[in-house]
């Protein structure tokens, strides 16, 4: 039962990547993001084109975003055995990767609020507009956290038969140095730390996609190694 509940709390990733993407680029139009130059009126006019499909893009995207904390359970199943009990690294790892998942509903709901009424003032339009990527790209800390705790307790393992190989950890290092520019958008509307350019958008969204899956995998087979061992 337990293996089989942490299993699907694994798989839940891949549905979220799945439909988060889905919501994000043919439905919502977001892929590529929005450019944080575009007047008042052009932004408007996004929102305005096609109002019900942004908002089920939207609907989609925040609905998906919860599957993150069955994740974030999975992870911290996991770290579990790396740190032989419920480890400062592991509680570190659930409450940041909690209040990552935050961090992607919120704006959608933000955008929402945009398209819920899209004849409103175009200056509200695009307050609201710069409101939900700020908030999706700027709060990197919690990603960050969460990953130093991942690499570290991947490193630390000193089980005989360990749960991740070491260079996972040395992945999960990096990841969270990838995620570090996001914060730079405040400084930016043109370029490659713009919210659209591409070390804060494209990079952190192909780093983020592909480590939940790298990460998927890995937790599967381990999940059914400690199932075999028990």
């Amino acid at each position: 039962m337990n293996t089989r509940n942490e299993l699907l709390c694994i798989w839940s990733a891949v549905l979220f990547v799945v439909l988060f993407t889905i919501g994000l680029w043919p439905l919502a139009h977001f892929l590529p993001a929005h450019s944080p130059t575009a007047s008042a009126e052009d932004i408007a006019a996004l929102y305005q084109a096609r109002p019900w499909q942004m908002r089920l893009g939207l609907f989609v995207m925040m609905g998906c975003s919860g599957l993150v904390c069955a994740f974030v359970a999975a992870i911290t199943v996991a770290m579990k055995r790396m740190e032989n009990g419920l480890g400062v690294l592991t509680l570190t790892q659930l409450s940041a990767g909690t209040c990552g998942a935050v961090f992607l509903i919120v704006p959608c709901l933000v955008w929402t609020a945009a398209a819920y009424r899209p004849e409103r003032s175009p200056e509200l339009t695009l307050l609201l507009n710069d409101l939900g990527w700020i908030m999706l790209f700027m709060p990197f800390t919690t990603f960050v956290i969460q990953n130093i705790a991942i690499g570290l307790a991947v490193l630390g393992d000193r089980n005989a038969s360990p749960e991740m190989p070491r260079w996972v950890g040395f992945m999960n290092l990096w990841v969270a140095v990838l995620f570090i520019p996001g914060g730079f958008l405040t400084f930016f509307k043109t370029g490659p730390f713009a919210w659209n350019g591409v070390f804060v958008y494209w990079i952190p969204l192909v780093v983020f996609l592909g480590w939940y899956l790298v990460m998927v995998v890995l937790l599967r087979q381990g999940a059914l190694r400690a199932a075999r061992a028990a």
